[in-house]
């Protein structure tokens, strides 16, 4: 097996990518480390046996694991996914071996192969890392090679048996036809929308709906449980401003870092630049010549900066008046280079010819190879060394508060004056709320949100602020009054009022609809919606301001004049729709289409006839009792991811 790895041949005959990455999947959750709600020190119970294979439900955890981790599935819907999971990994290795049982068998060439393509990181530079590496990435998954192996195998049968149900997919003109008309067909039409939201601004909820609202939901208002607390806040920034770096550890630092501050020879230079790529030699000489005239202006005393922006071609340059800025040996192409380290300050240089095009230079400023002198850096220095004291000395202070606190409160206040360390009262406050200085933190809230009353959290780092918090006082979650949510009851009021409105309005729009010839502008000013016109748009498209336009398929069966509709969007929201123009598939470009269409047509009916072709495997096997599914088993394992 091992020799295999080791040949340079790359390709994987059987699968195409789609169904590499079918198998990339089912190996990751094979070898997914256990996890998940359920207690994974358990007796592995047997779910289900397939042949003489079993599938345990430490397997099935495993698959869903990752799932959850991925958060592909909401952990409280686990219970719920644990039977889908069980039939469909049944469904595969039920495949799997009715592919044994009819004589299809998997090569060691083949297996080499998709495991090359599936893990190239075995392979840098086209070489096998090695059986050892190969072994310890197996291993670390808590897997043999044989185990890994095998299930690799399994896949390339369950993939080899699917192609051949699969065979002989065929797609006629006709179809093809069909399916470039339903996607090139546009449609236009002109909408008027209802909702409930628009009708709230012409809605009131008086004091007794509001008391009866509430009286009938009043079980869903609580007032959550509240805690205040008494907060004590490290600010780096002014822990940074108390450190004072002595002036020989400063001049210690800056000897050690001398070469950091060491400065190339450079010189500050504008520039005008005339063009000569592409141009032909007559071009070029009045392109010269036009330069001359520029450098006679220049050095008979006019603005350099401002012929720059007249005349410069160098987009980069020309708005900021020529200004390259400072330059040092190596930035530019030499004839540039050379001009410019020879030009003298104030002086402007002569003509010089590049790659590019002709320039003249104004040199502004020189400096000559240098070291920063000390006084140049000392204040960049101080900040630095300053900022690697900071955090340790405010996880210092955060420590000594949090110490000082333990004993009590008022030695806390009074270690925090003493040491600029700010008090904070925070009263009353929900989990959710933000908290003063940190607003909402995860850090913070967590470390706050299950404490007792005087608890002490754990120093949290903040940003730049390393907070200590007791909490002082713990108000326990109750049942809440009308005053204590009276403007949530008064909000959920109102929705309630405009929905049932909203729903009264949606039905006598069906009515009218219903109505011979209904007069489209009219309805729209009956319930006061403005009409808008979008553009066309076909079936794979939007409507513009209102949605896919999948939703709006009424319209393309109906002719151009006619209304259709109430399309309900959503529980509050509607359109009634005119159409106004159809423009009809071009059936020249079928052509140019016809391959794609022909490839998604062959997809879809390939999906179809693999799901009812594993679902007949799946049941012909039961029939003869190869396959048996422990009913009680996966009830028992949907029920350990049971939530309280």
């Amino acid at each position: 097996m091992f020799q295999l790895f080791r040949s340079r041949e790359k390709s994987v005959r059987y699968l195409l990518g789609a169904v590499l990455l079918f198998v990339a999947f089912t190996l990751v959750y094979t070898l997914a480390p256990t996890g998940g709600m359920g207690n994974p020190q358990m007796n592995e119970q047997v779910i289900a046996e397939i042949g003489d294979e079993k599938l345990t439900d430490m397997e099935v955890r495993q698959a869903l694991q990752l799932r959850m981790r991925d958060r592909s599935i909401p952990p409280e819907m686990a219970e719920f996914y644990i039977p889908v999971f069980v039939n469909q990994m049944v469904q595969d290795r039920a495949l799997s071996y009715e592919a044994r049982k009819m004589g299809f068998q998997v090569t060691d060439k083949e297996v080499a192969a998709t495991l090359q393509s599936l893990f190239p990181q075995l392979y840098e530079g086209g070489k096998f890392a090695g059986h050892d590496v190969y072994e310890r990435m197996v291993q670390s998954q808590g897997m043999t090679i044989q185990e890994f192996e095998t299930n690799v195998r399994n896949q390339l049968l369950m993939n080899r048996i699917e192609m051949l149900a699969l065979e002989g997919v065929v797609v006629t003109p006709a179809e093809v036809e069909a399916e470039f008309r339903r996607r090139s067909e546009k449609l236009k039409i002109a909408y008027f929308q209802i909702s409930a939201d628009s009708l709230k601004s012409k809605i009131q909820v008086t004091p007794a709906e509001i008391q009866e609202h509430f009286n009938r939901n009043k079980a869903s208002y609580r007032v959550p449980e509240k805690k205040s607390y008494l907060m004590f806040v490290v600010d780096e920034d002014k822990v940074a401003n108390s450190i004072t770096v002595p002036e020989a550890e400063l001049r210690r630092a800056y000897e050690a870092r001398k070469d950091q501050y060491r400065m190339a020879e450079r010189v500050k230079v504008r520039h005008i630049l005339l063009k000569t790529t592409d141009k032909t030699p007559d071009e070029v000489a009045k392109i010269e010549k036009r330069m001359q005239d520029i450098l006679k202006q220049a050095r008979s005393g006019a603005d350099f900066a401002e012929l720059a922006r007249k005349n410069s071609e160098d987009t980069g340059s020309a708005a900021q008046g020529g200004e390259v800025g400072w330059v040092v040996r190596g930035q530019m192409v030499p004839e540039f280079e050379k001009a410019a380290f020879t030009t003298k300050p104030g002086a402007i240089s002569d003509i010089v010819k590049t790659v590019y095009g002709f320039h003249i230079l104004k040199v502004e400023a020189k400096e000559d190879a240098h070291v920063k002198p000390f006084e140049e850096v000392r204040a960049e220095l101080a900040k630095d060394l300053s900022s690697s004291q900071v955090s340790a000395r405010a996880q210092s202070l955060a420590d000594g508060v949090r110490a000082a606190l333990i004993k009590s409160p008022q030695e806390a206040e009074k270690f925090a004056e003493a040491n600029g360390i700010k008090v904070v009262h925070a009263e009353k406050l929900a989990d959710a709320d933000p908290l003063p200085e940190v607003g909402v933190n995860a850090d913070v809230q967590d470390a706050v949100s299950k404490l007792p009353k005087n608890g002490i959290s754990n120093v949290v780092q903040a940003g730049g602020k390393w907070i200590v918090v007791q909490v002082q006082d713990v108000i326990p979650a109750r049942a809440a009054e009308l005053s204590d949510v009276e403007a949530q009851v008064r909000s959920a009021a109102l929705a309630e009022k405009a929905d049932k409105a909203f729903r009264q309005q949606l039905e006598e729009v069906r009515k009218k609809l219903q109505e011979p010839n209904p007069d489209f502008v009219k309805l729209a000013r009956e319930f006061g919606a403005e009409i808008k016109n979008p553009p066309e748009f076909s079936r794979e498209g939007a409507v513009e301001g209102a949605g896919p336009a999948t939703m709006m398929e009424e319209g393309f069966r109906k002719n151009i004049g006619q209304v259709f509709g109430p399309v309900q969007i959503s529980g509050a929201q509607a359109f009634v729709c005119k159409v106004v123009a159809k423009t009809p598939a071009d059936l020249t470009q079928l052509a140019a289409q016809r391959d794609s269409i022909v490839q998604s047509i062959k997809s879809k009916k390939a999906k179809e006839r693999r799901d009812l072709f594993a679902d007949g495997v799946l049941k012909s096997l039961i029939s003869q009792k190869k396959v048996k599914i422990n009913s009680e088993a996966v009830q028992r394992l949907a029920a350990s991811y049971r939530r309280a």
